[in-house]
């Protein structure tokens, strides 16, 4: 069970549709540098994404999305994720 601390509010969408909309406790991106986690009060950033996967924390539980590539921004505890999805 997670245990949820204070929420970032987390979008992932592809070019079809949104795949995860919701509070979550932490998310991890496959940075194209390196990988990084976001949580509460993260300082604003944009970033392109690798292949691998998008994992988070969330109130529903634990989750993971497969990215092909992509790029995220955060901003104001807002983390939006634009991503293609390709068989990994």
């Amino acid at each position: 069970m997670t245990v949820m601390r204070a929420p970032v509010y987390l979008q992932v969408m592809s070019p079809e549709k949104v795949l995860f909309e919701g509070n979550v406790s932490l998310v991890r991106f496959p940075g194209k540098k390196a990988s990084f986690t976001v949580m509460k009060d993260h300082a604003p950033i944009m970033s392109l994404l690798n292949r691998g996967h998008i994992t988070y924390q969330g109130e529903m539980g634990d989750g993971e999305i497969p990215v092909s590539s992509g790029f995220v921004q955060v901003r104001n505890n807002k983390v939006y994720a634009c991503i293609i999805q390709k068989l990994l």
